[in-house]
């Protein structure tokens, strides 16, 4: 029975990190080790960088960037999931380039004597 109650903790424990929402910074802030600015700062986070928010009690927002975890201002994290990223690439047909037709000359084979440099002594 025990080995089936600590199998369950060990899986419920491994799933806490997946039911964090996934949300944007929007102001540079610090993540702090405790609910407290004079806490001590686990790492500098700048604006618009993708965290991992669990549950926000107050001022503060208890969450995870670059697998650090800490508790970051509530003022700094974005409402909602982070912007979707930019649209695929959408390839367009290549330019239509039309050549003009030449202005004057000739088209035919070449007719007399003289051409290249120094033609009198091939």
């Amino acid at each position: 029975m025990r080995p089936l109650v600590l199998a369950a903790a060990f899986a419920l424990a491994s799933a806490a990190p997946a039911f964090a929402a996934p949300t944007v910074t929007v102001a540079p802030s610090e993540m702090h080790r405790a609910p407290n600015p004079a806490s001590r700062i686990v790492q500098e986070i700048p604006p618009e960088a993708q965290i991992d928010v669990e549950n926000c009690a107050g001022d503060w927002c208890y969450g995870s960037w670059r697998h650090r975890f800490g508790y970051i201002p509530a003022f700094a994290v974005g409402q909602g999931p982070p912007p979707a990223g930019p649209p695929p690439f959408a390839a367009a047909p290549p330019p239509v380039v039309v050549a003009p037709a030449p202005a004057w000359g000739w088209g035919g084979p070449y007719v007399g004597v003289g051409w290249g440099w120094g033609w009198g002594r091939w």
